[in-house]
């Protein structure tokens, strides 16, 4: 009979959860249009509020207000997966805008407020904020969420205490001292219907506040308006509250026979009406739905039932009802399965569920047993009490030492779903409450060591009432610090788990360089251009649009440039107007130097050259023979009298610059940009012209000195060494690569080994990724005046 009695438990708390889908727990805001912060220039016609998680229609709501605080949002609707609200406004003027709502996750039940500002028309200073803020619990839920929390963990615990430790020790005892303990009996019942009172209306308190929180009117108007029956009737908040009712209500019952029958049919109550609230889809479901005129139909049909038969039973001559006494450990497992309803482990799944249930029964086992134990030692006549604590104390530190070590599991289990990542701990308020919960937690089990080792052997030893009276002492210490854990979780249960609020780590953008290969602009994109794995996507334009992909191919030669590995050919393939390629080519940290050649049939290559720094440059010292040949290439450098450069700079976000110079030593040049921009300068004079407008003539701060091709950024460096041989033109090369003195830079050239002339430099700085190229080496250059 027993086995059948747990069998209905089991049924109606897994017809009760699982209906709990995937979810994250707590409706938070994902996002929003306009974004939170935002500064428009024209009127939105609508605000669209999308959720981590779908919502509850009817009880969730959104209002738009103005700088006065007028409402200015017409209505409300939800999307058909529940999840995103869209509040339809009036024409906006120019102002601040302030955007509230309050949502109910039929998730995990959880009630969520928070706003957010936009402008219309002007900017939103800096004092107004860019982000949303999600309101806090506040200290009244806290409280009411605290009390019910102790109020059940308790109710727990001396259920199991009453049953599994107290009834066999009283039967091991003497007959006087067996007398004697019998006021623990008393003093217990006497505390588990204070107990079971305070949870009761504790519930009551707190679902009263939240649906007034939530629907924003007075506790009385939410019971006028009928939306307050609804969250009762059809979402877990209100689910939540029915079961630990029915709970507290079975152990407020008095332990006679008709008692005894009345607890029992009120199990199977909650375990049919749990049944057939799954059936039709769970308590979230049932909201609206033609389906819950049935279940409460049902739950009235067998509530009678149940009552009758407790009341007719007994009556009967000749039945004798037994003593029933896993009645009370049923009812506080229902209480804790009511409180697993409106869990974050809820919104999990099934599996979360029961561990989250399995969690609590631990607690209750040892923070509820606490009380209990110190209660029924207490209260003993000092003549039994050392006997009646000899004989509990065994008992219950087996049983706390084995709840401990399922608190652990289970918290690990709990904290791997909701935190993740370490660093949650520290930047989310539940993480926070957590390491807080953890710190408690520690302190209680350390007392709970103490009694274990020093305590329990000298109860074990009869040493008689002074050991009773420090063993009380020190158990008075682990409720305290029982109740603090309970506070923290109190607070911790009603706080949007760290998986949905914890801020995504920062992550590097895409990388977007831009350069001219001939007549055609390559724009490259380099995801997440970290090492490791990448995608590459290349989109091509000529003069005349897109390239074609029937006609051309797109390649990319991968040189890593201060190592010398294999050199590296990745073919793009078409996809949707671009070039495309995925893969682990890019899988070293380093100075990477990029070519991306468009290759058409028939036609000579084009090919466009892009520096990439993958990672970080460590910190080494120079290589003398990496400085002798960046001096000798300085010495080369300066004794060039004319050339010219064309250099290209990609600013990492799509644009670029390209421009072609002419340079004479020691102070001419003259360029013109890739936009039709071009300058002449003479010493200290310059002439300058907008795209073929008329030439216009200034004078410089101070006059040109030029020392040659790329004399300036070869000067001065840091951390020099050399990388991979190579070919340029008729002559090996070798890279060699070095850092500006700030460090702000990296630098890589290809110096011949035989002239030491520069035929390419590379650099990649904030915003600044250049390729330079010098030619034409004491070409005959004039260059005067236009």
């Amino acid at each position: 009979m027993a086995r059948s009695r747990w069998t209905a438990v089991a049924i109606a708390a897994a017809a009760v959860l699982g209906a709990a889908s995937s979810a994250s727990a707590h409706a938070v805001l994902a996002r929003s249009a306009p974004p939170a912060g935002a500064s428009l220039s024209a009127a939105p016609a609508a605000v669209i509020l999308e959720f981590s998680e779908p919502v509850a229609p009817g009880l969730s709501t959104a209002t738009v207000t103005d700088g006065t605080g007028a409402v200015v949002s017409t209505a409300s609707s939800l999307s058909a997966d529940r999840r995103t609200l869209t509040v339809s406004l009036h024409p906006l003027r120019q102002g601040v805008y302030t955007v509230r709502w309050r949502v109910l996750s039929t998730a995990d039940g959880h009630a969520t407020t928070g706003f957010f500002l936009f402008a219309v028309g002007q900017p939103l200073g800096r004092t107004a904020g860019g982000g949303t803020a999600a309101a806090p619990p506040s200290p009244a839920q806290v409280a009411l969420r605290w009390v019910n929390f102790s109020a059940a963990i308790f109710l727990a615990g001396l259920a199991l205490f009453s049953v599994a430790m107290l009834r066999p020790s009283l039967a091991h005892l003497d007959p006087p001292a067996a007398v004697h303990a019998s006021d623990a009996v008393r003093a217990l019942r006497r505390a588990e219907v204070a107990a079971a009172a305070v949870l009761a209306a504790g519930t009551v308190g707190e679902f009263v506040l939240q649906a007034s929180a939530l629907l924003d009117a007075p506790p009385l108007a939410v019971w006028r308006t009928g939306l307050g029956w609804t969250m009762l009737g059809g979402t877990k908040t209100g689910w939540s509250v029915l079961v630990r009712l029915a709970g507290a209500a079975m152990l407020l019952v008095p332990p006679t026979a008709s008692g005894r029958l009345f607890r029992v049919a009120l199990v199977l109550w909650c375990a049919i009406v749990g049944a057939v609230t799954a059936l039709f889809g769970g308590p979230a479901a049932l909201a609206g739905s033609s389906h819950l005129p049935v279940v409460v139909l049902v739950a009235v049909v067998y509530g009678l039932l149940g009552a009758a038969a407790a009341v007719v039973i007994p009556l009967v001559p000749g039945v004798r009802v037994p003593a029933l006494w896993a009645s009370g450990p049923l009812a506080a497992g229902a209480i804790l399965a009511g409180m697993t309803v409106n869990s974050h482990a809820a919104a999990v799944g099934l599996a979360a569920s029961a561990v989250d249930w399995v969690h609590l029964a631990a607690a209750g086992a040892w923070v509820g047993g606490l009380p209990a134990l110190w209660l029924a030692v207490r209260v003993t006549h000092p003549s039994a009490r050392p006997a009646l604590a000899a004989a509990l104390v065994p008992r219950f530190s087996r049983l706390a030492g084995a709840s401990l070590l399922v608190l652990v599991v289970t918290g690990a289990y709990s904290a791997l779903v909701h935190v993740p990542a370490v660093r949650a701990l520290a930047v989310t308020p539940y993480g926070r409450l957590l390491a807080a919960k953890l710190v408690f937690v520690l302190g209680a089990a350390a007392l709970g060591a103490y009694n274990r080792l020093v305590l329990r052997p000298r109860l074990a030893a009869h040493e008689g009432e002074r050991a009773v009276r420090s063993f009380l002492r020190t158990v008075a210490g682990e409720i305290s610090l029982g109740a603090a854990v309970l506070l923290v979780v109190a607070a911790l249960t009603i706080t949007p788990p760290a998986s949905v609020t914890l801020p995504a780590a920062p992550r590097q953008p895409p990388l977007a360089l831009a350069g001219m290969a001939g007549p055609f602009r390559v724009d490259l994109t380099v995801i997440p251009a970290q090492p490791g794995w990448n995608r590459l996507e290349a989109v091509v334009r000529g003069p005349e649009g897109p390239l074609d992909p029937l006609s051309a191919r797109v390649l990319v030669r991968a040189l890593k440039l201060d190592e010398d590995v294999s050199p590296l050919t990745i073919t793009l393939q078409p996809q949707g107007g671009r070039f495309v390629a995925e893969g682990g080519e890019l899988g070293l940290a380093g100075v990477w130097e990029l070519q991306v050649v468009v290759r058409r049939r028939g036609v000579r290559d084009e090919t466009t050259t892009f520096p990439l720094l993958l990672g970080s440059v460590p910190n080494r010292p120079s290589d003398p023979q990496a400085l002798r040949a960046l001096e000798q290439a300085l010495q080369a450098a300066s004794r060039v009298r004319t050339w010219r450069e064309r250099e290209q700079i990609a600013d990492g976000v799509g644009g670029v610059a390209v421009t072609e110079l002419d340079l004479v030593r020691p102070d001419r040049l003259r360029f013109r940009t890739g936009g039709g921009n071009e300058a002449v300068i003479i010493g200290s004079t310059r002439y300058f012209r907008t795209a073929g407008g008329p030439w216009e003539k200034d004078t410089l701060p101070s006059p040109v000195s030029l020392q040659g091709p790329f004399a300036t950024y070869l000067q001065e460096p840091q951390g020099t060494v050399l990388g991979r041989p190579g070919r340029c033109g008729d002559e090996s090369c070798r890279a060699v690569l070095w850092r500006s003195p700030g460090g702000t830079a990296v630098f890589a050239a290809w110096v011949g080994e035989k002239t030491y002339r520069v035929y390419r430099l590379l650099m990649v700085a904030l915003a600044h990724y250049m390729t330079t190229e010098a030619y034409d080496h004491d070409a005959p250059l004039r260059i005067a005046p236009p």
